[in-house]
């Protein structure tokens, strides 16, 4: 971690001025919209464990990502350069994120999997000082303060129910996606986002293939949700994320990210036809407000 530091340190804080950073929101923002496919193409899975969810979902992303790159001729964007050990790091990290939260969202609810995922801002903003050297901004403690606010009002907390395994799967997903987000700030200045989440699905399927293989006809009675979950919010919106979070820094764009749970809502509203209350309402409006201010071209630096 000495050694992410120093780098990050003497590759300097990102400009907030200028069309890049903007490039860099824009890839969050889209990325957390098509994240938050991922649970809705998942409660539409039936008879496949969390484990077989996530190792089909990227088997099928690494099949259909290597074919879209063979057919462009652009193999060069998945080379492998220096930093090969942390780029594994980061696969083993991504194949622990998806699979604590599917454990989270199956076992659980999908309340309590979002929620405790989306605590992964709490740990950045308490580590990205001392292992990114990134500062804290007093708007980016406001935005953090606000996001988390807004949601626990989205997910109502007050109607979790006891799920002690979907509990314990929703805290490690929170902790191991914020050390994820950390390696990638690391990994940005040698490989692209596309280049990152490439190389992070053959180490996921190495490591699910003991528990992940799943009896081929009920694949077959899944295959459309299982491709849609590799292509969506597994393909582009692991390479958008991760392309944009080379252009901002690692604590803000945890906080757009969060805008992934307001997505999920709307979605649900017009895919699904559930009902949205005022406090998912109010809570959508916090997070906004809190989006608003990380994207704001004048931080105030503590």
């Amino acid at each position: 971690m000495t050694k992410i530091a120093s780098s990050i340190g003497e590759a300097g804080s990102p400009s907030r001025k200028g069309g890049e950073d903007v490039t860099g929101y824009g890839e969050i923002v889209i990325a957390a919209i098509l994240w938050s496919l991922a649970g809705i193409f998942a409660k539409q899975i039936q008879g496949m464990s969390a484990e077989s969810i996530t190792f089909y979902r990227v088997l099928f992303a690494l099949v259909i990502f290597f074919i879209f790159i063979l057919i462009s001729g652009n193999l060069r964007i998945i080379e492998l350069k220096d930093k090969k050990i942390y780029l594994l790091l980061f696969g083993i990290l991504q194949a622990g994120t998806m699979l604590t939260f599917f454990i989270s969202l199956l076992k659980g609810s999908v309340s309590i999997a979002v929620l405790l995922l989306y605590t992964a801002p709490v740990y950045i903003a308490i580590l990205s000082p001392w292992l990114l050297k990134e500062k804290s901004t007093k708007k980016g403690i406001v935005a953090l303060v606000l996001s988390i606010l807004g949601i626990l009002f989205i997910v109502d907390p007050g109607k979790l129910d006891l799920a002690p395994i979907g509990i314990l799967a929703g805290i490690a997903s929170g902790i191991i996606y914020a050390f994820q987000i950390m390696i990638s700030k690391y990994t940005s200045s040698t490989y692209s986002g596309y280049a990152q989440a490439f190389w992070s699905f053959p180490v996921a399927i190495i490591i699910l293939l003991p528990a992940g293989t799943a009896p081929f006809n009920v694949v077959i009675d899944n295959l459309g949700y299982l491709i849609l979950l590799a292509i969506f919010p597994t393909i582009m919106a692991v390479s958008l994320y991760f392309n944009g979070l080379k252009k901002v820094n690692a604590h803000s764009a945890s906080i757009v990210g969060l805008i992934e749970p307001l997505s999920a809502i709307i979605l649900s509203v017009l895919i699904l036809h559930e009902q949205i209350s005022i406090l998912e309402i109010i809570g959508g409006a916090l997070i906004l407000a809190g989006v608003s201010l990380v994207i704001r071209d004048e931080p105030l630096y503590s």
